[in-house]
């Protein structure tokens, strides 16, 4: 796969992806303010429960169907059916399943209410997300772009219309459910006239063994990177109370919405690390000590900058109500450097045969995870579970950096060269914002800051001007790495 096209496909991605974390965090601090935390605990607790769930629908399966289809385009008509017959099935046992949970778990009739309507959108989204797992494979997220912008104006527009008019909680949900309508029925009519794939409802055995025997580690992955990444919410609610989950979620919301960085570079340096892994050894090396220096010169500024600026943020944003998230806002940008870096760690464990190993690292640290939760969340509370955050990232973040030592040989110089460099820049941005906070506004703080980072950064050499055209030509101009 073409550098050119990995380019092409990150830059479109992340367009997408800062369109709608925009409009989300937007969305988000307007839903806080309308209906206060505790209301909030609720609506964030249905829709945590519910997505721990929706791995089961999968089961790996799109990973897989990403991986063969990058590598066997012509074959993808035949996967992608079998898997839609596999998923019809799969979402109606996994609704019930979840209809019955919330049930035995003795919630109140609108939190149980809140999660049947949740598990609407669920089921479209799994099966769009199916739809564009072959465009990923066919190496084009361009459409898959335009309907994660689209999705989110329907979310925004439905959902300011709800808070407007004083609708009851429960309609909260029908944003939800009519954007993941529109990209369930997007995505699968792009398939068929874009792609040309003519997918039908095919139970096929010898296919669905054949991929379900690849995404078994996929799936094992998914389900243990849902359950860490959403059991704490699940857990506060059952341990606390609902306005701990308010307010875990008010400080989750920053660092959950940042994400779409590396995600969007992992959905598109996936299938090219696949490729590269059989074809070009000294392509994958460069293309992953590049994604790991760009995401460390990214995160480590906006992580210490966020959690020195946590009070302004969340009085400014949500107010008084939420100022106890502001502890949990400081760990959890800690924890997100960690975050960013373990996507292209993960991406390439699973790309290069090592999402076994990869399977029993995240399953190991989901142990670990809930562990620490069962321990510090009641003692601790929502402060806990950002602890808890920070420590199976972090360690996560170290076993994956040691296996990928066995894949390529990777730069540690330059790598720890980066961490150094990042670090005394980010020293120096921290102590002048930390003495400038209570004279100017955060906003204005953030240009200063950014300023000072990116000043140090090029005295010291933490990049250069090759390095500024090389950044400028591919994610700007969109040139080869070639060409750079």
């Amino acid at each position: 796969m073409a550098t050119e096209t990995v380019t092409k496909n990150t830059t479109y991605l992340t367009s997408s992806y800062i369109w709608q974390k925009l409009l989300s965090f937007f969305y988000f601090v307007m839903v806080a303010r309308f209906i206060g935390v505790e209301n909030l605990g609720k609506y964030a607790f249905a829709i945590s429960f519910v997505t721990l769930f929706a791995v089961f629908v999968d089961l790996g399966l799109n990973q897989a169907l990403i991986r063969e289809s990058a590598k066997f385009q012509e074959k993808s008509k035949n996967y992608l059916s079998s898997i839609l017959s596999v998923k019809v099935l799969g979402s109606f046992i996994v609704y019930i399943i979840v209809v019955v949970l919330i049930n035995l778990l003795n919630y109140p009739t609108l939190t149980k209410t809140l999660v049947y309507l949740a598990g609407i959108p669920m089921i479209f989204d799994q099966f769009a997300n199916t739809f564009w797992a072959v465009f990923r494979g066919h190496q084009n997220l361009k459409w898959e772009a335009i309907s994660i912008a689209i999705n989110q104006v329907i979310i925004l527009v439905i959902g300011l219309t709800v808070l407007y008019l004083r609708l009851p909680l429960v309609w909260l949900m029908l944003p939800f459910i009519c954007a993941s309508l529109f990209s369930f029925l997007f995505a699968g009519y792009s398939v068929r006239k874009i792609l040309k794939v003519k997918y039908l409802l095919r139970f096929d055995k010898k296919i669905l063994l054949f991929l379900f025997s690849i995404a078994v580690p996929f799936a094992l992955i998914a389900v243990f990177s849902r359950v860490y990444g959403y059991i704490d919410t699940v857990m506060l609610s059952k341990m606390i109370g609902d306005k701990a989950v308010g307010w875990y979620q008010v400080a989750m919301k920053i660092p959950f919405a940042l994400q779409f960085i590396p995600a969007a570079l992992a959905a598109a340096i996936f299938p090219a690390f696949s490729h590269h892994f059989l074809h070009n050894k000294g392509q994958l090396k460069f293309t992953f000590d590049r994604v790991m220096k760009f995401l460390m010169i990214i995160v480590v500024p906006i992580s210490v900058g966020v959690a020195v600026l946590a009070r302004p943020i969340i009085m400014f944003f949500y107010g008084p109500e939420y100022e106890p998230s502001i502890l949990p806002l400081q760990i959890l940008m800690a924890g997100l450097i960690f975050v960013f870096l373990n996507f292209p760690l993960g991406s390439l464990l699973n790309a290069c045969n090592k999402h076994v190993t990869n399977m029993i690292l995240v399953g190991v640290i989901m142990v670990i995870n809930i562990g620490l939760n069962i321990y510090l969340i009641p003692e601790y509370s929502f402060v806990g579970a950002a602890f808890s955050f920070l420590v199976s990232h972090c360690l996560l973040f170290i076993v994956s950096l040691f296996v990928a030592n066995k894949i390529i040989p990777y730069s540690k110089f330059n790598l720890l060269s980066v961490i150094l460099k990042t670090m005394i820049s980010v020293l120096a941005m921290g102590v002048v914002l930390t003495y400038l906070i209570s004279t100017l506004h955060f906003i204005v703080l953030i240009a200063i800051g950014a300023l000072i980072y990116l000043g140090v950064m090029f005295i010291i050499r933490g990049f250069t001007t090759n390095d500024l055209k090389y950044f400028w030509q591919v994610l700007i101009k969109r040139k080869k790495v070639g060409d750079s």
